[in-house]
């Protein structure tokens, strides 16, 4: 067990040698994004900062994938740099991997790994990716003593809690020391760590296909605990230490100060758990009060440690969001998972928060190992029967440090633990081609199983549509609309974007590119109603354009191939537009996956060369996919002629091109929806 070690009974005095530390939090997407801010590097950097070290930060979220590599290489080139720290989860192994390499052709300066990618796997982590140290655990106190003993290896094996290089082979100095009281360390430095960039971007990004929350603005991140008393089978607490939380009057400052710093009202609590016991909520609520903060904040709680009175008291002092660990509707798989709750429980929860007025958010997981057809049928029935329509599908992963990962390895499920980590920094890719199924399924139900229930959260979304009251395109990109929401019956009139990412002038034209529709947050009751795509005014046009070159195609009794196969959004598109016409030939894909499936009206039959030119006097229908622009080509490449192709991205392509010239959204301005009557 990692010793707990209270920090105001150690030695307060400056490090011996003082260091430049270069600290780097990798990028888990492609652009800008806010899918992670690094608090725990804001809070490392300054605990060490105390003992003299000079922090050079570098946040590579707030860059751009081309810029990002371009401000690190700037930095080793022109900053003094003594020591380089870095780390991550698992799933950024591959970008660790090219950070490391980078850095080595560019600096002979010790590299130091930390986060939750050191505390499982460890030796394997070390061989693989080849840092010069790695830390486990919480770093501040670790890392700090690392710093110290630089450049002497007898110090080195004294410092508890790393893996360093002897002989030329990994070998651990044992377990390190951990904070015992998390109000002993300084306040997390959010700024050095680029927070205003965030909070620019979170800016152009509020609008999204799975929540849009129009009502609250910018959100900041905080911590109050560390941890988590509970061991769910399939969650990671490598390395964590035991449960502590910081106190309900540290936490309270923190929120105040930053409110007043970033001019900020909406607070993250990403605890994995905010709190085991209903008094400390309480008395941050009357704390919150007392301030006279007037913000509104989310939080992750369990659903066995709720009552009606504690959710009408958080809604009263803000909070609008909780995140609950639902997992499944089956006593039998929640059993199997140690969840310690029953499904009674969730629905009895689920209950309550509505009646309070805060939103929820929640999986369901399929694949636990005691996941069967019935318990599969049983959560489902549980999830229409309390009408849990934005209560999504997702599969179990083994990640590295939990017991279904031990399970897995056990059964001979992984067989490759470098590539296992490797695959799992792509999800999507991972769940689509490299899945691990511990079920009793064979991996062919296994497979068709969670294609359809990826599925049916798009189709559950529909199940509660916005009410459009009125609306109007304005410009190519966006529709003035009045909504209400079937829940409370509140209206809005808002100007939104669509696709969601038009707010800041950059559309992806990928695969599901006017497919999905819009999961908007009501500001009244936090209830989630879906916009479908179609219905927006300024995107209907589109679909009826395509609609009408399909029906052109059918009342000539043209030849028709479709591809690809389409899977999760093949449910929602089908809704939208009317295939049923068409006189199809055949459908090819070049998904493994795919081939050799039904899609429609046969079977699906490989996408080559060979098959296009067999069906050369078809007209070739692309529907939305990821790979449209590769398909394309293939299509030139075996002498198809452009008049033959229907693309549907071509048509949002277009209408986006002839939309060039039209002003971002200026997102301050959205900020706030207009309640109808106010």
């Amino acid at each position: 067990m990692s010793q707990l070690i209270p920090l105001r009974s150690q030695d307060s005095a400056r490090s011996a040698t003082r260091r430049n530390v270069l600290l780097l939090s990798p990028s888990y997407a492609r652009d800008r994004n806010t899918q992670y801010f690094p608090i725990g590097l804001s809070y490392l950097a300054s605990y060490i900062r105390q003992f003299g070290h000079r922090i050079v930060p570098l946040n590579m979220n707030n860059y751009g994938s081309d810029e990002r590599y371009a401000a690190l290489a700037d930095l080793l080139e022109h900053e003094l740099v003594d020591v380089i720290g870095l780390g991550g989860l698992t799933v950024a192994f591959n970008e660790l991997d090219r950070l490391i390499t980078f850095i080595r052709a560019r600096s002979e300066r010790p590299i130091v790994l930390g986060g939750g990618i050191t505390s499982c796997e460890s030796e394997l982590v070390m061989r693989a990716l080849r840092p010069d140290y790695m830390v486990v655990g919480e770093g501040e106190l670790i890392f700090r003593r690392l710093l110290d003993a630089l450049g002497n290896d007898a110090e080195i094996e004294r410092v508890k809690g790393i893996w360093h290089w002897s002989e030329g082979e990994p070998a651990f100095t044992g377990e390190g020391e951990v904070v015992n009281r998390l109000d002993d360390l300084p306040e997390p430095d959010l700024e050095l760590f680029g927070m205003q960039g965030y909070l620019d971007i979170l800016s152009e990004h509020q609008f999204s296909y799975h929540e849009t929350r129009i009502n609250v603005g910018r959100s900041i991140p905080i911590t109050a605990s560390r941890s988590c008393p509970f061991r769910c089978t399939f969650c990671y607490h490598a390395g964590m230490g035991t449960y502590r939380r910081h106190s309900i009057r540290l936490v309270v400052d923190h929120i105040e100060r930053c409110r007043n710093r970033f001019d900020t009202s909406y607070f993250m609590i990403y605890d994995e758990l905010f709190s085991a016991s209903k008094k400390r909520i309480h008395e941050f609520c009357d704390l919150l009060e007392e301030r006279r903060l007037d913000i509104t904040w989310y939080c992750q709680l369990r659903v066995d440690q709720l009552d009606q009175a504690l959710l009408h008291r958080m809604r009263e002092a803000g909070c609008i969001h909780i995140s609950y660990g639902f997992e499944s509707g089956s006593d039998e798989v929640l059993h199997s998972m140690k969840k310690k709750v029953t499904a009674e429980q969730i629905a009895r929860a689920v209950e309550m928060t509505r009646r309070a007025r805060i939103g929820i958010q929640a999986n369901f997981l399929f694949g636990d190992p005691r996941e069967t057809h019935q318990t599969l049928r049983d959560t489902l029935d549980f999830q229409q029967r309390n009408q849990m329509y934005f209560v999504d599908w997702s599969a179990v992963i083994p990640y590295p440090g939990t017991a279904l990962y031990e399970h897995a390895e056990a059964k001979g499920l992984i067989r490759d633990r470098v590539q296992f980590m490797r695959d799992l920094c792509n999800i999507s890719g991972f769940l689509w081609k490299s899945q691990v199924n511990m079920t009793g399924l064979s991996d062919q139900e296994y497979w068709k199983t969670y294609v359809r229930l990826r599925e049916l959260n798009d189709e559950n979304h529909r199940k509660r549509p916005a009410q459009i009251v009125a609306g109007r395109a304005a410009g190519r990109l966006r529709s003035q609309l009045e909504l209400e929401c079937p829940w409370c019956e509140r209206r809005e009139r808002i100007l939104l974007p669509y696709p969601p990412d038009a707010s800041h002038g950059k559309v992806n034209l990928g695969s599901a590119v006017g497919v999905l529709g819009l999961n908007i947050v009501c500001a009244e009751c936090n209830r989630k109603v879906h916009l479908a795509a179609n219905r927006i005014p300024h995107v209907a046009p589109i679909y009826q354009r395509f609609q009408q070159a399909l029906d052109e195609l059918a009342r000539q009794g043209r030849k028709v191939v479709l591809l690809p196969a389409m899977d999760r959004y093949f449910g929602t598109f089908s809704q939208d537009v009317d295939l049923s016409g068409l006189r199809v030939e055949a459908v090819l894909d070049w998904r493994e996956a795919r081939v050799g499936q039904r899609f429609l009206y046969g079977q699906v039959a490989r996408l080559d060369e060979e098959a296009v030119r067999a069906h050369a006097d078809c007209v070739f229908v692309v529907l939305p996919w990821v790979e449209h622009e590769d398909a394309l080509q293939l299509l030139v490449e075996s002498g198809i002629r452009d008049e033959a192709v229907i693309c549907w991205n071509r048509f949002f392509e277009e209408h986006v091109e002839q939309a060039q010239g039209e002003p971002p959204i200026p997102s301050r301005a959205l900020t706030p929806c207009i309640a109808v009557g106010e």
